[in-house]
């Protein structure tokens, strides 16, 4: 009786927005983890609350996590609790030398952060990548992008995919990405095109060390590659990586010319990242 009396004497909003305080609480206890040091989560507060809880909860049910990424410059010399696994060398070097470019305004641009968290609020695909099976491997309960991909495949937008599901991330090209799933993806999503791309080097390497209760925190240990964002000195090489057996979640590769945007390949999948 003492606890219903309780409950009915807070104040209603406070009641509606235990779910909110239950993803800040969890992030800043990742973030101190990882970092060893707390950030404000303001504006990630303002931009969940702006959503809602229907909305969280309905990507939730897609395999997407909200999350904050601080805006932190981690270079290979920084030193972080948690951060156990850092981008290779080469990264760093390359990104030195203007080799490391994103898509800017329809074109590619260097990119001056290239090892930067961006401090931004995103959803997250946890799911684990899988380990290589001939192609025939597949990311678990992916109603996140196997609907939209069987979908464009059988209407003939993509190609078809010959060693596994026609939902496979697996066998898409980079051009593919572009031109149709990414905008298929934030119709789904209810979002603008812009707000979906892949997950960046750094990001990839950061998310599965940040965040360890989610199954993709194996990631380093399975032997196949996710596309990533940025590309590696002009279209034709976007980067790729995180297979086991070269390093795991420090390597990243495209170190060849010749890498064709419109090439399919067995062993490598998409894994989106939404930016609220």
């Amino acid at each position: 009786m003492t606890e219903r009396v309780q409950e009915a004497s807070r104040n209603p909003f406070e009641v509606e927005n235990d779910w909110l305080q239950g993803i800040l609480n969890r992030e800043g206890q990742s973030h101190l983890s990882f970092f060893g040091q707390e950030f404000d989560l303001s504006r990630f507060e303002e931009i969940l609350s702006k959503c809602g809880q229907e909305k969280i909860r309905e990507w939730q049910g897609l395999g997407l996590e909200p999350h904050f990424l601080p805006e932190v410059v981690m270079t290979h010399d920084d030193s972080y609790p948690s951060w156990k696994v850092k981008l290779e060398k080469w990264y760093y070097l390359k990104a030195d030398q203007g080799k490391i470019l994103r898509g800017v305004d329809g074109g590619l641009a260097v990119d001056k952060e290239a090892f930067k968290l961006e401090g931004i609020t995103v959803l997250i695909d946890t799911r684990l990548k899988p380990s290589y099976d001939a192609g025939k491997q597949m990311y678990e309960n992916d109603n996140l992008l196997g609907p939209v991909i069987e979908e464009l495949r059988e209407e003939g937008k993509v190609a078809k995919y010959e060693y596994g599901p026609q939902s496979s991330r697996f066998g898409l090209s980079s051009n593919e990405w572009e031109g149709y799933v990414r905008p298929v993806l934030a119709e789904k999503l209810s979002l603008k095109p812009n707000q979906i791309r892949l997950e960046r080097a750094i990001e990839v390497n950061v998310i599965p060390q940040l965040y360890p209760y989610m199954s993709r925190k194996d990631d380093g240990s399975t032997n196949t590659w996710t596309w990533y964002e940025e590309f590696f000195g002009s279209e034709g090489c976007r980067l790729h990586g995180g297979v086991s057996g070269r390093y795991g979640l420090a390597f990243e590769c495209c170190r060849w010319p010749g890498d064709p945007p419109d090439r399919h390949w067995q062993c490598r999948a998409l894994r989106p990242l939404t930016v609220l």
